[in-house]
């Protein structure tokens, strides 16, 4: 909630207070979105109609933006939504 009073939104930075994978991540979600949606099946980044529902679900914003082989993209994605639950 702090992040979004100061900066008039909920988007994760590419770096924020530590945050690094997180905004990797999210970046990374964003490309494989717009792959998806090109019908580029080699860079997707695992991008598929039930990853962009969840997404969608807590309002993820597509427009602006590796995750690392140690956390999965479920992982990530609840780090997403404390993330958002935060700011």
């Amino acid at each position: 909630k702090l992040f979004k009073a100061k900066h008039g939104h909920a988007d994760v930075p590419r770096t924020y207070a530590g945050k690094t994978k997180l905004g990797r991540w999210v970046h990374n979600q964003r490309q494989g979105y717009r792959n998806y949606k090109a019908c580029n099946k080699q860079k997707r980044e695992g991008m598929c109609e039930e990853r962009i529902h969840k997404l969608d679900s807590i309002d993820f914003n597509w427009g602006n933006e590796t995750v690392s082989k140690k956390q999965t993209w479920d992982e990530m994605f609840e780090e997403l939504k404390l993330f958002k639950a935060q700011h």
